[in-house]
């Protein structure tokens, strides 16, 4: 896992076509050229007279070509020094234009970023510790999810790997010359979106060099520019040959949808076993009820899919589960996901909401036992009853007895 190196900044760009199966069908160009009409020319005798035949012949030739297309997600990452992450929409730019004259079309990265938080510039240019395991499987089965979401085949990644500075500088016969060379070294690969397994890829460099003197001088920011246009040119050439190679291999049976179930219940939140009798005297157990949360959002690689508690529907294998709901703090984890699963999530309530829940079950906690109530507590507790009961799950209620305070099933 040490391979895959956290993302400082991250950007996208769909290459669309139609699909069928697992890789995306050829599409098919029709032409028809016409050449001159081929006269034949014959001589015969009729009725004692000659006569000159000619058959003008016209033959057309239609032709079909067939063009492979590919549906693809581009990802374009640094790996190089922080102040090139600047330069990632720059690269992204080079990227989709050259890729568009190949004949894909390039979906506009604002339209898939804005949608999913898990690809904002601003989170994924913030630094990551290198070695965290759960930052790396974040970044991956993120990556592969949004490819799937999106219902791509491929998964085309460029990395600007380093940049290397060499400045040469020469005084000679009164004058003093330095010579900037900057090499750009930028990697890419395919990787099927099904399972995220290589197929191919390779390095292209660039080098610029320009010669300053006191009279005349350039920036670094104009040659990297400079640096990053060529590097797209040369991986739009590496991506044409390949396909015209067909080495890019159809991509596998992508993966299936299996069941999860999760359960919720708030860390450490207790309310006690309340009851009504005759004459409405309170009766309190010396048991105590565990609360759990109702209608949690679940998301799943930054898009909601379902609530909990219950199951939810999700691609098998890893992915970024987050449940969040109002009142308590965020629980997030990556999960290997299987059929049949179930998952215990404990949520911690926030702050806010704990103070919100102290403040509506102090009558409730301030009761005292066999104590008899007035019709006016009575609907009180009623009210709160019904609260407790539309925020957390009930519990079942017993026989001869007339009101049950929500507690857990």
């Amino acid at each position: 896992m040490k391979s895959l190196l956290p993302l400082r900044a991250m950007l996208l760009v769909a290459l669309t076509g139609a699909s069928a199966g697992a890789q995306s069908p050829a599409q098919t160009n029709h032409s028809t050229t016409t050449p001159p009409p081929v006269v034949n020319t014959r001589a015969m005798i009729v009725d004692g007279k000659a006569v000159t035949e000619r058959v003008p012949t016209t033959v057309t030739h239609e032709m079909e070509s067939v063009i492979k297309a590919y549906k693809a997600v581009i990802f374009v990452t640094n790996r190089a020094d922080a102040i090139y992450d600047q330069k990632i929409s720059a690269l992204e730019d080079y990227l989709s234009s050259q890729i568009t004259d190949l004949g894909f079309n390039v979906l506009s990265r604002e339209v898939v970023v804005d949608s999913l938080r898990k690809f904002d510039p601003v989170t994924a240019s913030e630094p990551r510790p290198a070695e965290s395991l759960d930052s790396q499987l974040t970044e991956q089965s993120s990556a592969l999810r949004l490819a799937q979401n999106m219902g791509v085949d491929y998964i085309i990644q460029a990395s600007i790997a380093g940049v290397t500075n060499k400045d040469i500088t020469i005084n000679a016969y009164g004058v003093k010359a330095t010579t900037l060379e900057r090499t750009l070294r930028v990697t890419y690969k395919i990787l099927e979106a099904s399972a995220g397994g290589s197929l191919t890829g390779d390095t292209v460099r660039a080098t610029a060099k320009i010669q300053q003197t006191a009279n005349a001088s350039t920036n670094d920011a104009s040659m990297i520019n400079e640096l990053l246009d060529e590097s797209a040119k040369k991986i739009t050439d590496g991506l044409k040959t390949r396909v015209a190679q067909n080495r890019i291999a159809p991509t596998a049976a992508k993966a299936n949808f299996v069941n999860v179930n999760i359960q919720l219940e708030a860390v450490d939140m207790m309310i006690p076993d309340v009851r009504l009798g005759a004459e409405n005297t309170v009766s309190i157990s010396e048991s105590k009820f565990k609360i759990s949360p109702l209608n949690a959002t679940v998301e799943v690689d930054g898009v909601a899919i379902g609530s909990a508690p219950g199951k939810v529907s999700l691609r098998s294998g890893f992915s970024k589960l987050r449940i969040t709901r109002e009142g308590f703090k965020t629980w997030e984890r990556t999960i290997n996901a299987v059929e049949g699963q179930t998952l215990s999530v404990a949520l911690s309530m926030s702050d806010a909401g704990y103070a919100r829940w102290k403040e509506s079950t102090e009558f409730i906690i301030n009761l005292k036992n066999n104590s008899k109530l007035t019709d006016g507590q009575v609907k009180v507790l009623e009210g709160m009853g019904k609260m407790l009961s539309e925020s957390f799950s009930r519990m079942d209620t017993k026989e001869n007895v007339k009101l049950v305070i929500p507690g857990v099933r």
